[in-house]
């Protein structure tokens, strides 16, 4: 059976109807979509995040291309402009944002009529993770189901309030982790895809790429992670991963290149200790290309 066939199967004859659970809800055109989209925790979602002006997806074909990292000082470099600013962690498994926040520690509360009021950190950011809930040692050992209920719950009986955007930091990949969060997200303004220099990781942020095209939400620009490598005794620019990833990415796909963070000991110490770069060295190389993405991103949302 040619590969296309099988791919047919999975979503003509493997259907039940059931929008909520499918992985492949973009890539169908049943009418039953539309009936979803009024119902159940579709139309929580949609009212829990009404007052929320913007949504922007920070996305990533593989894991360790800094995408945590990325949504933790976009969002912080909102908030220095004077934005209302959430972050949603979608990394059930291993959740950053927190510690790249300083808000170890901290937790969400929850409303006495029940559902989840997001914790907030520094420069007012509100913050929705995992890592706000688990204990130092716990692990989480979920599969499919149990992630999409703790995505309905963050996503349809929190308490957002308003706020001028929410940056949602999705897992690596494009299964049905990713497709839950961006399928209950309505109206989503645009997203970010980061990647590193290697030619393996540009195949796969492609796919990156691809989904938010499908789910029709534009693709802002790409940011290149890990670029190169200053030497800091004779300063010479050492391409430890290749490079040029970021420029075929762009080229191939005909989405903009934002720019490329280089390897830095700042950005990495930063991260640790939970001061954003983005304050913290404001003349460093990846406060330049953030500041950039965000300017990028405000002009998406017609603030500029």
């Amino acid at each position: 059976m040619a590969g296309r066939d099988i791919k047919k199967l999975n979503v003509d004859m493997g259907c039940d109807f059931k929008c909520e659970d499918c992985e492949k809800y973009f890539d169908c055109n049943a009418p039953q979509k539309e009936t979803f989209k009024k119902r159940g925790v579709y139309a929580r979602a949609r009212d829990s995040m009404a007052k929320i002006k913007h949504k922007i997806l920070i996305l990533g074909g593989k894991g360790g291309v800094g995408k945590s990292m990325g949504a933790t000082n976009i969002a912080y470099a909102l908030a220095m402009r004077g934005r209302k600013v959430t972050i949603l962690d979608q990394n059930f498994d291993c959740p950053t944002i927190p510690i790249m926040l300083g808000m170890e520690g901290g937790g969400m509360r929850t409303k006495d009529e029940g559902g989840l009021i997001p914790a907030v950190g520094p420069k007012g950011i509100q913050v929705m993770s995992m890592g706000l809930i688990l204990g130092e040692d716990e692990v989480l050992t979920w599969f499919h189901d149990l992630k999409r209920n703790a995505t309905e719950e963050f996503l349809g009986y929190t308490d957002y309030g308003e706020r001028d955007y929410l940056i949602v930091d999705i897992p690596a990949g494009t299964s049905s982790e990713t497709v839950n969060v961006i399928k209950l997200i309505p109206e989503m303004s645009g997203s970010v895809v980061f990647t590193v220099p290697s030619e393996v990781s540009q195949n796969v942020a492609k796919k990156a790429v691809l989904i938010s095209q499908k789910a029709n939400v534009p693709v802002i620009g790409i940011i290149e992670n890990m670029s190169e490598l200053k030497c800091p005794k004779c300063g010479k620019i050492i391409n430890v991963m290749q490079s040029g990833g970021g420029e075929s990415l762009s080229g191939e796909m005909n989405v903009p290149l934002i720019g490329k963070i280089p390897m830095s000991r700042d950005v990495a110490v930063s991260l640790d200790a939970g001061e954003p770069f983005v304050e913290k060295y404001p003349d460093n190389e990846a406060t330049v290309v953030i500041n950039r993405a965000v300017d990028m991103i405000e002009e998406a949302c017609g603030y500029k």
